[in-house]
């Protein structure tokens, strides 16, 4: 159950990260490939975590 419960910090931190950075982009539209390509990233690593997530909660 300890990994389940880290995962959900991550998670939590990659959903921060998202956030903060769609807001940069919101205030500095000339960091738009910049910050597009780190919400991509971001939004990667989200996708693994929430996978990992189910699998922890089928087994």
């Amino acid at each position: 159950m300890v990994d389940l419960e880290v995962l959900k910090i991550a998670l939590s931190k990659e959903e921060d990260a998202i956030e903060t950075y769609q807001e940069i982009l919101s205030q500095h539209p000339n960091l738009t490939e910049l910050l597009s390509l780190l919400i991509t990233e971001e939004q990667k690593h989200k996708i693994l975590i929430e996978k990992k997530i189910v699998e922890l909660t089928r087994s």
